[in-house]
């Protein structure tokens, strides 16, 4: 699975917002999204899905529940699944390898609405995902299987019908 996208935790947001901005201005990036009052901001080219993240280590808890300001946190690596059933069995194989969950497979409508993921902590802690971007119709081994079922039906259908128009 290729890179999805990769989350970096920062102590100064707005620093490392300016940074950001300016150093990937060159490659076409701009920010694409905001959420968690701004303390996530998702950065990418301009006809693309984000696919850097900052986020404020304001939102890093730690065990106790008391914000954890100490340091950048850990990093956030997201690969992208081509099907929702890779993303499925990437939780699998990961919690297997003994990976901790930290989201089991589903649809995240939060981040985007045909967004399907899974997140695991990996032995040292680092948040990983598996996501795949399809809408389920897409994402899933059925919906091709559909599609090519609809789309048949649909030029069987108009034969049929231009066979009975008079020319």
């Amino acid at each position: 699975m290729p890179i999805g996208h990769i989350g970096l935790n920062t102590p100064d947001l707005e620093k490392m917002h300016k940074f950001y901005l300016a150093a990937l201005k060159p490659l076409g990036y701009v920010q694409k999204l905001e959420f968690a009052d701004g303390l996530v901001r998702g950065y990418g080219p301009q006809y693309c899905a984000p696919d850097f993240w900052l986020s404020s280590t304001k939102l890093a808890k730690s065990q106790d529940g008391k914000v954890d300001q100490s340091g950048t946190g850990f990093l956030h690596l997201a690969f992208s699944a081509r099907t929702r059933n890779q993303v499925r069995a990437f939780y699998d194989a990961a919690i297997a390898a003994g990976a901790t969950c930290n989201g089991p497979p589903g649809p995240r409508p939060q981040y985007f609405f045909t967004y399907y993921g899974a997140f695991v902590l990996d032995p040292e802690g680092r948040n990983i995902e598996a996501v795949c971007m399809k809408p389920a119709f897409w994402g899933e081994e059925w919906g091709w299987g559909l599609y090519f079922t609809l789309i048949g039906t649909l030029f069987a259908a108009a034969a049929w019908w231009f066979e009975r128009i008079p020319l």
